[in-house]
C-alpha cells in the first residue's frame, strides 16, 4: 500500500480539531491552513471546516476564506441567526469580527459595539484594539477612554487610538507595545476633563516627541532566558533627584511630567509626607530606573 505524506499544515490542523484536555484548551489553528495545505488536500480539508461552521459555528477564520462554498454568505446567516436567537454573544462578535476582517466592510463592527456597551467586556474591546484601523474605529476608541470608568477599558482604548493613528503598526508585538509605553503613560487621568484635554494635545501632535522606550520588551530564546537568568545582576541604580509638575492622578499613583526630558513617571508619594499634591503642583522626585519613582517633596 502506497504511503502517503500529507503537509504540515494538514497534520497540525487535524491535530487541533482532535485534541483533548490541556492541547484542547490552549492549542489553536493556524489562520493560514488553507494557503498552506497541498492541493489534492483541499476537498477534504474544505468539507470538514464547512461542517464544523455549519454545525457548531467553529473556524470562522477558516470558513470565510472558503474556495468550495460560499463561506461569507454562510458567516452572514449565522450573525444573523444569532442576533435574532441570542441577542449579544461572544461567538457573535467572533464572526462580525471576522467578516470585517474578511471584507473591510465597517457595518460589521456596529455589532461588536454594540455587544460592548451591553456587556462591557473587555475581551470584545481588545478584539477591536486589534483590527484593521478606520475612522469608525478611531472614534468608538475615543469616545471609551472619554467616558468609560474603568481604567483597564481607557488603556485598552488607548492602545487602539495609537493603532489607528500609526504609531503602533502591528499591535501582536510586545515588543514595538512596550516602546510605546511613556505615550501610553501621557494619558493616563481619572478626571474625564483632564482626559479630554489630553486627546486635544495628542490629536494636536504634543505628544509625538514623547521617548519610545527601547528595550523594555524582547523576544528570547529558551537557551538565552536561561543564560540571561543565571548572570549576576548589576546593583540596580538607585535613581535621580529631579523635579517634575503633577500630570494626572489614577488609582492613588501619580502621573509626574519631567520637562527636562519629556517623561511621564508612575509615582508613590514618599511616607515622609504630610499631605497630598494636586494636579498642577510642582514636586520633587526621586526618580528610579526600575519601579516607580517616589515624590519627595511638593
Amino acid at each position: 500500500m502506497e504511503h502517503i505524506d500529507h503537509s504540515k499544515a494538514y497534520i497540525d490542523f487535524y491535530r487541533f480539531l482532535n485534541a483533548a484536555g490541556m492541547e484542547s484548551a490552549y492549542g489553536t489553528y493556524s489562520p493560514d491552513t488553507l494557503d498552506e495545505i497541498y492541493d489534492w488536500e483541499r476537498d477534504e480539508v474544505e468539507e470538514t471546516i464547512w461542517q464544523e461552521f455549519k454545525s457548531y459555528g467553529n473556524l470562522p477564520d477558516l470558513a470565510s476564506k472558503l474556495q468550495k462554498y460560499d463561506g461569507i454568505e454562510a458567516l452572514n446567516e449565522k450573525l444573523r441567526e444569532g442576533i435574532s436567537n441570542s441577542g449579544y454573544s461572544y461567538r457573535m462578535v467572533d464572526i462580525a469580527r471576522t467578516l470585517y476582517e474578511a471584507t473591510s466592510i465597517e457595518d460589521y463592527l456596529d455589532y461588536i459595539f454594540e455587544y460592548y456597551d451591553k456587556k462591557k467586556d473587555r475581551a470584545a474591546l481588545a478584539v477591536l484594539s486589534r483590527l484593521k484601523p478606520c475612522k469608525k474605529l478611531y472614534e468608538f476608541f475615543k469616545d471609551v477612554y472619554l467616558n468609560s470608568d474603568e481604567s483597564v477599558a481607557r488603556s485598552t482604548a488607548v492602545d487602539g487610538m495609537l493603532y489607528c493613528k500609526g504609531y503602533i503598526k502591528d499591535p501582536s508585538d510586545l515588543q514595538e507595545m512596550g516602546e510605546l509605553v511613556g505615550m501610553s503613560r501621557a494619558f493616563i487621568s481619572d478626571d474625564r476633563k483632564l482626559r479630554k484635554k489630553k486627546l486635544a494635545r495628542f490629536e494636536n501632535g504634543d505628544f509625538d516627541n514623547i521617548p519610545r522606550t527601547y528595550g523594555l520588551c524582547r523576544r528570547v530564546s529558551y537557551e538565552d532566558a536561561i543564560r540571561l537568568a543565571n548572570e549576576k545582576k548589576p546593583l540596580e541604580d538607585p535613581g535621580e533627584i529631579v523635579t517634575g509638575i503633577i500630570d494626572a492622578t489614577q488609582s492613588d499613583v501619580y502621573i509626574v511630567f519631567c520637562e527636562s526630558d519629556n517623561t511621564y513617571n508612575p509615582s508613590d508619594l514618599s511616607k515622609e509626607l504630610d499631605g497630598k499634591p494636586s494636579v498642577g503642583d510642582k514636586v520633587r522626585l526621586l526618580k528610579k530606573q526600575k519601579g516607580r519613582s517616589v515624590i519627595l517633596s511638593i
